[in-house]
């Protein structure tokens, strides 16, 4: 079977079918125009020739969209069977998968594009989002979508261990190693040959008020993805963390910096990370430590690698190790870590939960302080209500004193005066009536003032006991909390050492 010979028949089918075809869509149609330009079609001698090549060729064509099949040819027709990406789905899902492959083809055929430097690809939000959200269609998790995709793309930009693919700002970064460069004499190795100068220049310029504030927000994402201690061990840590918090850097600094400076994000991305090493460093072992506290296998592992000891690795090598030493020279090992881990935690969760209680109790607080200021105008109201009340009566008894003093001079006029000094007394009976009710009603709102007040004093005696016995928490803690601290500090240095 000529090489040659199925080398010009791929050649042709990609002339002549749709790009990156789905291999389940190939027809007998596009087959026999395949023949036809091979100028086969009326040669079943001549096919069976090249019947081999063909299927050969075929095989070929579809690989190159990371497409597996197994086909028979005749000369008539073909049997193309496909093997799906992942055997346990469907069809669809085959499909979706295939279709997220062309999308990183397209990238890869483009990658001067994507690229703002020439070792970063970096692929937009929009691009990520449907890549995903084809996933979520089918009930995959965002992390089932990330590893899966991670793979395709390790596949298909040809990474090695080295490379690093990041879900970072809403992007997919694929950072590609790059080997150490040679300097000249007497250059800074330290920024990648820029001198310190120009570099803190950049700095002061893109950061006046400092970096942390861009750096803290992903840096527990790219822990997670990237260093995660419930799956890393010792050896890949010291291996990887340098150049994934370097790469992390590069990437917020590309969206940052100016075209123009992009040549110096090598050196500047360096510059950065060593501004801020402890302090990453510090966040990273207080994420270690977080493992340890839920009881994490692997971290648990990684913790008890830590000793003053010289062991051998699988090649033979000798290997120093180091253990968790703090600023007092006291040596911590995984007991006296889980001890502190464990302290640490117990208090924790009692001031979360007297925090909480805290909470409950000014919720109380607070709501018969409201309470009370409801009574205290229920009881403006009726006093408004009473002094109106006391108003009516004086113009009432006024009226009635008008009335007396008038003679009738006819029967009928007497008569008449009687009537309505009756019926103004009767009203007045029903004032006096409803007065004596509304100095009831004070009283009663006085006395409900009187309760909510002894209430509310209750209530605030409770909320000072709770923040007391919160202040007495801390106060404990705080020595736990300064051992915690020294252990954290302690475990940033070790990690560092290789």
């Amino acid at each position: 079977m000529n090489p040659r010979i199925i080398l010009d028949i791929v050649t042709i089918l990609e002339e002549n079918l749709p790009k990156y075809l789905y291999a389940l869509d190939f027809t007998t149609e596009q087959y026999k125009n395949i023949l036809s330009k091979l100028l086969i079609e009326n040669n079943e001698e001549l096919f069976d020739e090249k019947k081999g090549s063909i299927r050969k060729a075929l095989i070929k064509y579809f690989s190159k969209s990371y497409q597996e099949i197994e086909v028979q040819v005749t000369f008539a027709s073909f049997a193309l069977k496909k093997h799906f990406t992942d055997p346990s789905k469907s069809e669809a899902y085959d499909r979706m998968l295939h279709q997220n492959t062309v999308t990183f083809l397209d990238i890869l055929e483009r990658k001067t594009d994507f690229s703002p430097i020439p070792y970063l690809v970096s692929i937009p939000e929009k691009i990520r989002e449907d890549i995903l959200e084809n996933f979520l269609k089918f009930n995959n998790d965002i992390d089932m979508a990330r590893k899966v995709t991670r793979q395709q793309i390790e596949q298909i930009f040809n990474l090695d261990m080295r490379d690093i693919v990041f879900f970072l700002r809403g992007r997919i970064t694929i950072r590609h190693y790059t080997p150490p460069r040679k300097f000249a004499e007497g250059a800074d190795k330290r920024f990648a040959g820029e001198s310190i100068e120009d570099m803190e220049a950049m700095y002061n310029a893109y950061f006046p008020e400092g970096a942390w504030s861009n750096i803290e927000p992903i840096l527990g994402e790219v822990l997670a993805e990237k260093l995660n201690f419930s799956l890393i061990d010792n050896i890949t840590f010291t291996r990887t963390f340098i150049p994934v918090f370097r790469s992390m850097i590069e990437i917020i600094l590309l969206e940052i910096i100016k075209p123009e400076d992009r040549n110096k994000v090598e050196g500047f991305s360096g510059y950065v990370l060593r501004q801020y090493f402890h302090q990453i460093l510090l966040y990273t072992a207080k994420n270690l430590l977080q493992y340890v506290e839920n009881r994490d296998k692997n971290a648990e592992a990684f913790i008890k690698y830590f000793a003053d000891e010289v062991v051998i690795d699988v090649n033979g090598n000798k290997v120093q190790k180091y253990a968790i030493t703090d600023s007092k020279q006291q040596k911590w090992n995984f007991s006296a870590v889980i001890s502190i881990m464990m302290q640490y935690k117990q208090v924790k969760l009692k001031i979360i939960s007297q925090r909480e209680t805290i909470q409950i109790a000014e919720n109380e607080f607070n709501d018969c302080q409201n309470e009370v200021s409801i009574e205290k105008s229920n009881k403006d109201v009726v006093a408004e209500k009473l002094a109106d009340l006391q108003e009516t009566l004086a113009e009432n008894d006024a009226a009635v004193l008008r009335l007396k003093n008038q003679i009738g001079t006819t029967p009928e006029e007497k008569v008449s005066l009687k009537s309505q000094i009756n019926r103004l007394n009767y009203h007045q009976t029903e004032l006096l009536d409803l007065k004596k009710k509304t100095v009831n009603q004070i009283e009663l709102c006085k006395n409900k003032i009187a309760n909510k007040i002894s209430e509310l004093t209750r209530r605030q005696r409770k909320l000072d006991y709770e923040k007391k016995s919160l202040q007495t928490y801390l106060e404990q803690m705080a020595a736990i909390l300064e051992t915690y601290e020294n252990i954290a500090q302690a475990l940033a240095t070790v990690l560092t050492k290789r």
